[in-house]
């Protein structure tokens, strides 16, 4: 993988997200995968790179940013699937059962997404990262419903505080329209129009 381990921060304050990022950047030598403010004006901060610069950037923040943190993460080995989604892949729904989860901040739902991939055989389908929902987290996993379910309780272990977890679903078989909308967005301004076959337009 190009980023083997991955950071995010992220503050209440948009200048002192400003100023934090800016200081990790310059603390190691890593790459700014995503910056920027998110609704409802929070400031995001998410970097890429080597375990130990990651780690040394990471830990400048949490330094600098004291106080106006909402949540963070550190992951030294992320799981490829996240690695990918981060980077803006998704993968197709390829079993009926389908397992989704949403969470009050970006942190919250790598974590979650990536301790569920790494302890079941599911796939991640999506990972939304705060832009046009909120500045919330979801991530949509596929496979077969017990993995699916299992999947949902190991993301919800992680997730601390648990006020962050906000909910879940698993749908044991997915209907044909909604899995073609899924596959093709989950944000209602990409969907496709669809017009009522034999019907009113």
């Amino acid at each position: 993988m190009k980023y083997p381990a991955i950071a995010i921060i992220e503050f209440k304050h948009i200048p002192a997200g400003i100023f934090t990022s800016d200081a990790m950047v310059k603390k190691a030598p890593v790459t700014v995968l995503r910056s920027g403010t998110v609704h409802n004006g929070k400031y995001i901060v998410m970097l890429g790179g080597s375990v130990a610069s990651v780690e040394e950037s990471y830990h400048e923040g949490l330094a600098r940013g004291e106080g106006s943190i909402i949540d963070q993460l550190f992951l030294p080995a992320v799981h490829a699937q996240v690695h990918e989604a981060i980077l803006g892949s998704r993968l197709p729904i390829t079993s009926e059962s389908l397992g989704i989860i949403e969470t009050s901040t970006l942190s919250a739902v790598v974590k979650g997404a990536d301790k569920a991939l790494k302890g079941t055989d599911v796939s991640l389908v999506e990972l939304r990262l705060a832009d046009d929902i909120g500045g919330k987290g979801l991530a949509i996993f596929c496979g077969k419903i017990e993995e699916v379910s299992t999947a949902i309780e190991l993301a919800r272990s992680v997730v601390e505080p648990l006020t962050n977890w906000l909910s879940e679903t698993l749908i044991p078989r997915l209907s044909g329209e909604i899995l073609k909308q899924i596959e093709h967005s989950t944000s209602f301004s990409d969907s496709k129009l669809q017009l009522l076959q034999g019907g009113e337009i």
